[in-house]
């Protein structure tokens, strides 16, 4: 252990260093931009797809469907990965993403569309932390620094480049291309990864619990729900739902054999640190990007591919802050990491809005984005790496999943409860920057600073 408190394990012979390493590497690196993409792409060609198919009521649900299923695909797929393997939890994934992205290609109705991204959803969860977890099998820390940046910078790159892609899709050929574009791309990543990466020995110990992902997944579809516009009586009753499911979900994981987070690794603050870090970076990215372009399109009478374009400072930003988050968690743990860059991504998002607000232009929203972008390049990577690099291989996949899970769903309740002030965007923004703020003073006073040697 060094003196950041994170600990720096052995590599483990995943893939030798060379050819076949840079392959496997380029592999995940394909399909985690390419599940990653999915998120926000139809950002910038909902406009259309409403237009040809109607549904206009239902936008927030395409993009909340998505996250949602990613969720329980992640919650799921952390132990799977431990106990079955990196390669066929991969390749089980890839095969659920790109059947639904076919199917979302040729949906007919904004309902089947939905429908068909839930399955696309679960197969992306399956992908993203499971890409993550064959990568710290392919590097020890000391060189995740080195290639953390790129990770978080292509992950960051799917979520922030999709509504650029898509708009120009849109413009160029049809909507539908949104989704079909998919099926090459992850046939060549399952590919690549099929011929250069082996599993490292795993074990056959490793139990699975069929109730968790269950209780848990129905506790985040009733909050969904809750914040779904419509009769308040049956939001209540949604609530009040979620609320049921989740005191089930607590009172199960304590008795589970196998629950969704080992007791040992509840006690770590670095864990419990990126686990609230994961949220409040899903929530900030997938509110951003799910309205920005919005906003741009309704507000400023942008082209969808300008709307996309909107986004590109924040995706460099993200790139850029992801350079130096390694350092500063190892120079300050992640207090200093996360709660720094939160901060500074509170203040991106508060110039945000109002920029907004006040009617300031594209320039300052762009200079308010880039800002965002790189404070939560830091918060967002280190809030991941910190927890990865503390659990023992065994754990590694459910730790991964677990914090990429709390990030899909705070993307996906922060989308959906933004949408109650849908057309209010200044107010939209502002809140995104209330929240992150108090994320940047909860982690600056709760999560594990630098450690005494």
């Amino acid at each position: 252990m060094d003196g950041s408190g994170i600990t720096v394990e052995q590599p483990l012979v995943s893939a030798r260093p060379g050819t076949a390493r840079r392959m496997a590497t380029g592999a995940v690196l394909l399909a985690l931009v390419v599940s990653a993409f999915e998120g926000t792409v139809v950002t910038s060609a909902m406009p259309t797809i409403t237009r040809e198919l109607g549904g206009q009521h239902l936008y927030s649900w395409v993009f909340s469907a998505f996250l949602f299923a990613s969720t329980v695909g992640v919650l799921i797929s952390g132990k799977l990965a431990d106990r079955l393997g990196r390669k066929p939890v991969f390749f089980a994934g890839m095969g659920l993403f790109l059947v639904g992205s076919a199917l979302c290609g040729l949906a007919q109705s904004v309902p089947g569309l939905i429908a068909f991204r839930v399955l696309q959803g679960l197969g992306a969860g399956a992908l993203q932390p499971t890409t993550l977890v064959i990568s710290a099998d392919l590097y020890t820390l000391r060189e995740r620094a080195a290639v953390q940046g790129i990770f978080t910078g292509a992950w960051g790159a799917g979520n922030v480049v999709g509504p650029l892609i898509g708009g120009w899709l849109v413009m160029h050929a049809s909507w539908r291309w949104v989704f079909l574009v998919n099926v090459p791309v992850g046939l060549f990543a399952a590919a690549l990864l099929y011929f250069s990466y082996r599993d490292p020995p795993r074990r056959r110990d490793v139990q699975v619990d069929r109730w968790g992902p269950v209780l848990a997944g129905s506790s985040a579809a009733l909050l969904l729900f809750s914040l779904e516009p419509g009769a308040a009586s049956l939001r209540w009753l949604c609530a009040v739902a979620a609320v049921g499911a989740g005191f089930l979900l607590v009172r199960h994981q304590r008795k589970a054999a196998a629950p969704l987070l080992p007791g040992e690794l509840l006690k770590d603050p670095a864990v419990l640190s990126g686990i609230a870090g994961g949220m409040a970076s899903g929530a900030l990215l997938y509110s951003m990007a799910a309205w920005v372009p919005l906003w741009m399109t309704e507000q400023g009478g942008h082209t969808p591919l300008a709307a996309g374009l909107a986004l590109l400072p924040m995706l460099l930003g993200w790139s850029v802050g992801s350079t130096f988050g390694v350092k500063l968690l190892v120079r300050g743990g992640m207090r200093l990491s996360a709660g720094v860059g939160f901060a500074v991504a509170a203040v991106g998002a508060a110039w945000l809005a109002l920029a907004a607000a006040r009617g300031w232009g594209v320039p300052a929203a762009l200079a308010g984005l880039a800002v965002l972008g790189l404070g939560l390049g830091p918060a967002a990577s280190t809030s991941l790496l910190g927890p990865q690099s503390r659990a023992p291989w065994h754990h590694r996949g459910i730790v991964t999943s677990t914090v990429y899970a709390t990030r899909l769903l705070g993307g996906s309740l922060m989308v959906a409860a933004l949408a109650l002030a849908s057309g209010h965007f200044a107010l939209q923004f502002a809140i995104a920057a209330g929240l992150t703020a108090i994320a940047a003073l909860v982690l600056a006073l709760a999560a594990p600073g630098r450690a005494e040697a």
